[in-house]
C-alpha cells in the first residue's frame, strides 16, 4: 500500500502536528496559558541590558491596551500601526486586530502616502514611533478624519496601556468577551504587488492562521528557538513567520536595532533562526569566506574570494564550523529567506557549515507563504513545494514554463480594497 503512495502523500505522513487555531485571540489566550512562564520577547531596557517578557505579559498587555482601545470607541474600527520593529509595536498589532482592523503601515513612507493610506482605510487611531506620527501631525489638515486618535510609544503608550489595566482589573472586561469571526476582515495591508500602484489586501485572521499552521507542519519551530527579527514587521513575511508563528510555537523574539547592528545583536542575543532577503544571506556568506580566507594558513586560501571549506581536512572543517557559528552568536541553524531567488550555491555553502537554508515563495496576498523547502524536501535551485493545503498551477506557460501562478487555499486574502 506504502508503494502506491505519491509523493505528496509520503511527505505528509512525516509532516509535524499541529493543533488548529483561527484566529489571533484564541491563539494568545492558548500560547498565554500553555508557555505561561516562558520568555516571548527579549527586549533591552533603558540602560541596554538585556530583559524577557513572558507569554503570560504579552497576553495581559495586549488585553489591557484593547480595553483601552474599547473603552476610546475603537471597537471595530480601523486601527493602524506604524514604527520600527518593537514590542510595542507587536502589541498595538495584536491588541488592534482583534478590538478592530489593524492596518500595517511602512514607517520609511513619505508622510503624503501614510496619510492617503490613513484615509483610503478610514484609520481612527494611529499607534506609533513619535518620528512617524510626527509627520503626519505637521500635514494633519490633509488627515480625512479629524477625530483620529494618535497614541505615541514613547509618550503615550505606558499610560494609555495602564489606564487599560486598570480598567480591566476594575471589572470592565469587555475584551473577554470579544468573538473574532476568523473569515472577516481583520487585516489590511497596503502593497505595490506588481503593477506598481498601490492596493489594499483584505486578510482574514483564518488566512493567517492557516499559513503559521501550514509551516510548522513543514518547519519544525523548536520552544527553544529565538528569531532573530530583522526584516519590517508590516510585511507579512515578517509579521506571520517572524513574529505570530513563533508566538504560536511557544518561540521566542528579539527585534535588531538595525542593519549596522546585525553582527553586534546577534552576539548578544544568540538567536537561532533568522529570516532574511537574498542579499543579507549573499553578505553575510561574502564576510564568512574573507574570513575564512583571511585567517586560515596559507597553503588552504583561495583567489578571488572562492569559498575555502570544502577543501580543508576533516579536522579543520570542524574548528572552522564552530568558528562560523559562534560569529553568528552561536546557536544559528536555520536561515528562512524569500522575497527574491536565492543563489543555490551560498544555499550549500551554508548546509556545508550546519545552517540549514530554506527557500521558499509567498506574497502578501496569500498570507504570505505559498511553497516553500521543508524539513523534509529540499532543493537548493528551487522555492520547493506548495505547502499543506494550498495548490498551485502555472497558468497557460509559454514554451519556457512561464505563465501566472494561480494559488487556491485557506490563505488567500479575501479581496482587494
Amino acid at each position: 500500500m506504502e508503494k502506491n503512495l505519491t509523493v505528496a502523500d509520503k511527505l505528509k505522513k512525516k509532516y509535524h502536528k499541529t493543533e488548529e487555531v483561527t484566529n489571533f485571540k484564541d491563539m494568545l489566550y492558548r500560547s498565554g496559558d500553555i508557555y505561561r512562564s516562558r520568555t516571548v520577547f527579549k527586549l533591552k531596557d533603558e540602560n541596554g541590558n538585556i530583559k524577557r517578557i513572558s507569554y503570560e505579559e504579552l497576553k495581559n498587555d495586549v488585553i489591557y491596551l484593547g480595553t483601552n482601545l474599547i473603552k476610546n470607541g475603537f471597537l471595530g474600527k480601523r486601527i493602524a500601526v506604524i514604527g520600527k520593529n518593537s514590542y510595542k509595536w507587536s502589541v498595538s498589532y495584536l491588541a488592534a486586530s482583534i478590538v478592530g482592523i489593524v492596518v500595517p503601515i511602512d514607517k520609511e513612507l513619505h508622510s503624503d502616502d501614510v496619510i492617503n493610506f490613513m484615509n483610503v482605510s478610514q484609520t481612527a487611531c494611529l499607534l506609533g514611533d513619535n518620528k512617524n506620527l510626527d509627520t503626519v501631525l505637521d500635514n494633519i489638515q490633509k488627515v480625512e478624519n479629524p477625530d483620529t486618535y494618535f497614541i505615541s510609544f514613547e509618550d503615550k503608550f505606558n499610560d494609555f496601556l495602564n489606564d487599560g489595566k486598570k480598567l480591566y482589573l476594575a471589572g470592565f472586561t469587555d475584551f473577554d468577551n470579544i468573538k473574532v469571526d476568523p473569515d472577516e476582515l481583520r487585516i489590511l495591508l497596503f502593497t505595490s504587488g506588481t503593477t506598481g500602484s498601490a492596493k489594499g489586501v483584505c486578510l482574514s485572521q483564518r488566512n493567517i492562521c492557516s499559513n503559521i499552521l501550514s509551516t510548522y507542519g513543514i518547519v519544525k519551530v523548536k520552544r527553544s528557538d529565538l528569531f532573530f527579527s530583522v526584516l519590517p514587521l508590516h510585511h507579512t513575511y515578517e509579521c506571520t513567520l517572524g513574529f505570530l508563528l513563533p508566538i504560536y510555537s511557544g518561540a521566542s523574539i528579539c527585534h535588531c536595532e538595525g542593519l549596522r547592528y546585525i553582527a553586534k545583536n546577534m552576539q548578544e542575543y544568540h538567536p537561532s533562526v533568522i529570516l532574511c532577503v537574498p542579499l543579507l544571506l549573499e553578505k553575510l556568506h561574502k564576510t564568512i569566506v574573507k574570513n575564512m580566507n583571511k585567517s586560515l594558513p596559507e597553503k588552504y586560501r583561495k583567489q578571488n574570494d572562492d569559498n575555502p571549506y570544502n577543501s580543508l581536512p576533516f579536522f579543520m572543517k570542524k574548528i572552522v564550523k564552530t568558528k562560523v557559528k559562534n560569529t553568528l552568536g552561536g546557536r544559528l541553524r536555520v536561515f528562512i529567506v524569500g522575497a527574491a531567488s536565492c543563489n543555490p550555491n551560498i544555499i550549500s555553502d551554508f548546509r556545508d557549515l550546519s545552517l540549514n537554508t530554506l527557500q521558499g515563495y509567498g506574497l502578501t496576498e496569500c498570507s504570505p507563504l505559498v511553497a516553500g523547502n521543508t524539513d523534509f524536501f529540499q532543493k537548493d535551485d528551487s522555492v520547493g513545494l506548495p505547502i499543506p493545503n494550498v495548490e498551485y498551477k502555472i497558468d497557460k506557460p509559454n514554451s519556457e514554463g512561464i505563465g501566472e501562478i494561480i494559488v487556491k487555499g485557506p490563505n488567500v486574502m479575501l479581496r482587494l480594497l
